[in-house]
């Protein structure tokens, strides 16, 4: 009986050392878990950032694009601008009383080249006049054949336009 009592006080203390340890385990296996949402919630924080610091790096980027874009834009609205400016004067200040059939403007050179038909040499008079006096025209090549003929004259002149 003593054997029965000694096996049954050393069962019951291993089953009291296997529940503490089962309790010890636990308690560990809790602590880990919740480590592990810790650092899964700083991993998900920090990959917000990175997220959204690449998001911010794609939107300067296309910024930057955008600005490029924008300032070749306003060149080449300012060069239409001067276009413009060219064929606005020309048809309300020089070409009046002809008829025009051809306009070439060289962008780069503003070299302008019209032809075109008079009924009268005062309307190339007229014209050649304009073109000499006002500093807009530089640089005028009006051929002397273009006043030759009275009436009915096919012309052909050039100018350099300054703005």
């Amino acid at each position: 009986m003593v054997y029965y009592q000694d096996i049954i006080s050393s069962g019951f203390i291993l089953l009291l050392m296997i529940l503490f340890l089962i309790v010890f385990l636990a308690g560990f296996l809790i602590f880990l878990h919740l480590r592990y949402q810790v650092i899964e919630k700083r991993i998900t924080v920090e990959q917000s950032k990175v997220i959204q610091t690449q998001t911010v790096k794609e939107m300067e980027r296309r910024l930057g694009d955008l600005n490029e874009k924008l300032q070749e834009l306003g060149q080449i609205q300012a060069k239409r601008s001067n276009l413009y400016s060219i064929l606005d004067n020309l048809s309300s200040n020089l070409l009046l009383g002809v008829r025009v059939y051809t306009m070439e403007i060289n962008r780069s050179s503003e070299l302008v080249t019209i032809s075109g038909f008079s009924p009268r040499r005062e309307n190339l008079l007229v014209i050649k006049k304009i073109l000499e006096t006002d500093s807009h025209y530089k640089n005028l090549d009006f051929p002397l054949s273009n006043l030759a003929n009275p009436q009915n004259i096919n012309f052909r002149f050039s100018f350099t336009y300054v703005p």
